[in-house]
């Protein structure tokens, strides 16, 4: 079995299934799933899980090549990722069978791929697009451009070494802040 032909259990009843092991699960709530679905249905054409009680999507990714996404750091409020790690985390997986409501169904675009795994990459690509497109912009943390993790906002910092007027102007550098510190020299630090 290669890494994206996992098919879920032919049964009539919904199986309770460790993410970490066969696969890893992302979860969002249906806000941010009906955003990314529009944009999946036409390239991905992957399955997900709905479930209308709690109002969330899940779509499975390969066991292990979730972890490596960068993305899934900045969509840490408004999606989850569950794999290995501290505990175990269970989904529910409904049969193959079940496409439709009531209660857990797997949600299936009009052309469907025969997929039940989606592409890690292309998913945290598209979860990025449909949180912005849900949230807003600020809804989306920035990557710090030394290590790729989450960063915050500096409050203004000089514009650079520049004499004169630019000197004063203050700008908004955003950095992890354990690599903030070394993003700034001591001459870029704010000048009190």
């Amino acid at each position: 079995m290669s890494g994206m032909d996992w098919v879920p259990p032919s049964c009539e009843a919904v199986a309770l299934l460790p993410a970490g092991r066969r696969w890893d699960a992302v979860r969002t709530s249906m806000v941010v799933a009906r955003r990314a679905f529009e944009m999946l249905d036409v390239s991905e054409r992957c399955a997900a899980i709905v479930d209308p009680l709690t109002a969330a999507a899940y779509w499975l990714v390969p066991a292990g090549q979730a972890s490596v996404v960068p993305q899934w750091e900045r969509l840490g409020r408004h999606v989850a990722l569950l794999g290995p790690g501290p505990g175990t985390h269970y989904v529910g997986v409904p049969s193959a069978l079940r496409h439709a409501g009531p209660g857990l169904h797997w949600r299936l675009p009009r052309d469907w791929s025969g997929r039940y795994l989606a592409q890690p990459h292309y998913l945290g690509a598209i979860l990025a697009s449909a949180v912005r497109f849900a949230h807003g912009a600020v809804a989306l943390s920035s990557s710090c451009p030394v290590c790729a993790g989450e960063s915050s906002r500096t409050e203004g910092a000089p514009a650079g070494d520049r004499p004169g007027p630019a000197e004063l102007t203050a700008c908004c550098l955003e950095a992890n802040p354990a690599c903030d510190h070394t993003t700034r020299s001591p001459a870029n630090r704010r000048r009190t």
